[in-house]
């Protein structure tokens, strides 16, 4: 095929049960000038394989890439050295997206500026009985020197981000990605897309947010890395907030303490949601001994954020007050909703 404008990069791992609604969505797009990376993950599931095969040579635009296991990092890393666009944009294989995302997202990029931006759509939650429409942090506009630069100062540490750090609904530069996979870190295995998008944004020299553009759509899994219980959370957080803050400094951010340090108190809302989450007859004295910890209890008393969610209040509280009754009620509100919406 002629020189792409655009490398979809998919990673595959055992998602044959929706593979062919995303791929049917990214080869169903009216702007037709991509290449479309699988990536398949070392799958284990004796289909997504030749699933991946039977679209590469049915479509030339379509690549088929298989490498050993190695996780969501190593199988992105890998789709964006065998990219050839300018611009990359990133699919998770149980996602989809609408039909004219590429083309709308692809017309707001500046050909003076494609070694070096990024342009962000919005995205939508599908959840079994919940469909969220979510918006970008920032107003809708064009943010190049100044303005970006203030965006920068304060990329972490807030309970809606000014913009989303995942790899997806975007268009990104390519050549800000390969300059900073240098940052990215097999270990983390909670907010990998923090870990390439954090330094790409702050190397880049403008910034698009499109007006509404709810072209992603996003599914959520409820035993996905993001919402599963794990034994190495904690661990994880504490590696991405020594990862973050080096990154925050090499690219010379004034207010690198101060965004981590925010950082890790709202990963912690997280953390807490997946232990509340978890089925097992102990998760109250687990909670309980996170966060009476004496280094995060410590920072959590220490780090003000700003939460204006009644959920995020509700957690903010317990984090604060880990008690039995509190953390007990707060369970049953959150494995309330949770049965509401699934």
């Amino acid at each position: 095929m002629s020189q792409p404008k655009i490398s979809v990069i998919i990673p595959v791992y055992n998602t044959a049960k929706y593979l062919d609604e995303c791929l049917e969505s990214v080869l169903s797009q009216t702007f037709t000038e991509f290449e479309a990376i699988l990536v398949d993950d070392g799958s284990t599931d004796g289909i997504s394989p030749a699933k991946c095969d039977e679209y590469a040579s049915k479509d030339d635009r379509v690549i088929a890439v298989h490498k050993a296991n190695g996780g969501l990092i190593s199988a992105w890393t890998e789709g964006v050295k065998r990219a050839r666009a300018d611009y990359l944009c990133f699919i998770d294989s149980d996602d989809w997206i609408d039909t004219d995302m590429f083309e709308k997202l692809y017309a707001l990029t500046d050909p003076s500026f494609s070694d070096s931006e990024i342009i962000s759509g919005n995205y939508i939650v599908e959840k079994n009985n919940e469909r969220r429409k979510e918006t970008q942090g920032l107003a809708p506009g064009v943010y190049t020197g100044d303005s970006l630069d203030k965006i920068k100062e304060n990329l972490l540490g807030n309970e809606v981000r000014p913009v989303t750090m995942s790899r997806c609904m975007k268009l990104t530069s390519r050549k800000l990605l390969l300059d900073n996979i240098k940052y990215c870190n097999t270990s983390i295995v909670m907010a990998e897309d923090v870990n390439i998008m954090l330094p790409t944004i702050c190397d880049a020299k403008r910034l698009v947010i499109a007006k509404d553009s709810y072209f992603y759509h996003y599914r959520l899994i409820s035993d996905s890395m993001a919402h599963g219980h794990s034994q190495k959370l904690l661990s994880n957080l504490e590696l991405n907030d020594k990862t973050f803050k080096e990154i925050l400094r090499d690219k010379k951010i004034s207010t690198a303490e101060i965004q981590v340090n925010r950082e890790f108190v709202i990963m912690l809302f997280v953390a807490m949601k997946i232990e509340l989450r978890h089925r097992a007859p102990n998760v109250t004295e687990r909670v309980r001994a996170i966060f009476l910890r004496d280094d995060i209890r410590k920072k959590i008393m220490s780090t003000h954020v700003d939460i204006s969610s009644k959920a995020n209040k509700l957690l903010y509280f317990c984090m604060k007050h880990p008690i039995f009754p509190v953390v007990q009620a707060t369970r049953f509100i959150l494995l309330s909703y949770d049965k509401r919406t699934n």
